[in-house]
């Protein structure tokens, strides 16, 4: 049993065998996923998904900081009132990113602090976005974010910035991907992190785990994702499984 706690099925890549996607992944043991919109369309669909399959897919509403500019005060009311469903469980994916700096970094923080205070008024956790923004993300999370929860996704750092990620007592770090790879620190991360602030996802159709050599991620692989964390901690498949998969419960608010 396993929660891949991001995951974009939304997308384009999917439209020609999204359902086969899902269903693999149910039967491969993925009982749950969350779909966090990028925009005001992917949240929208994300929401449709979540309601198409209820229990199994759930969505979060949010503006990516690609997309920082397309962020309107009526973009932030159609997330507030969407937050009302149940199946949305998050406020997210945003966050900085000045890798790519598809959006000017004035803006992309005016945005950040616009779904802070989202995730304030609808009681949700956030889904954070860092690139290359770590200083910046946490100095308005110190400012803006208190009492607030969330997890940083496909956490990237190395131990030291982890550490400052995990003095916000209630957020958690998400492993990808990359964690599977060589040449990062995150192994020494995975090590350190409190086991009950530790969730794993795929950020499908990105980032696919190793061995693999698919040209699009999907829900199911996070099952790679689990493997390497459980290697890393000494721990059994079915442990981190199980742990992993409390967190993402316990955080978004699954049910049993």
């Amino acid at each position: 049993m396993l929660v891949d706690s991001h995951a974009h099925i939304d997308t384009s890549r999917f439209h020609a065998d999204r359902e086969a996607v899902i269903s693999a992944a149910f039967e491969g043991r993925v009982t749950r996923i969350v779909d966090p919109g990028c925009d005001l369309a992917s949240s929208q669909f994300a929401l449709s998904l979540a309601k198409a399959h209820p229990g199994n897919v759930f969505a979060g509403v949010g503006t990516h900081p690609h997309d920082a500019t397309t962020y309107t005060d009526e973009v932030g009311l159609q997330y507030r009132q969407m937050a009302r469903e149940p199946e949305v469980v998050a406020i997210g994916e945003f966050g900085l990113d000045y890798f790519r700096m598809l959006s000017p970094r004035e803006v992309q923080r005016a945005v950040f602090c616009a779904h802070l205070e989202l995730a304030r008024e609808c009681d949700l956790p956030c889904i954070i976005h860092v690139r290359d923004s770590h200083d910046d993300v946490l100095e308005l999370l110190r400012t803006h974010g208190k009492g607030l929860r969330g997890v940083f996704h496909c956490f990237s750092g190395n131990v030291a910035q982890a550490e400052e990620c995990l003095s916000f007592e209630d957020f958690m770090l998400s492993f990808a991907g990359p964690l599977t790879r060589q040449g990062n620190a995150l192994p020494e991360v995975a090590r350190m992190v409190p086991l009950d602030r530790v969730l794993v996802e795929t950020d499908s159709p990105y980032l696919i785990p190793q061995p693999l050599r698919a040209r699009r991620n999907e829900p199911l692989f996070v099952k790679y994702v689990a493997e390497k964390l459980a290697a890393i901690r000494s721990m059994t498949f079915e442990e981190i499984a199980q742990v992993t998969t409390a967190n993402a419960v316990r955080l978004f608010g699954l049910g049993e």
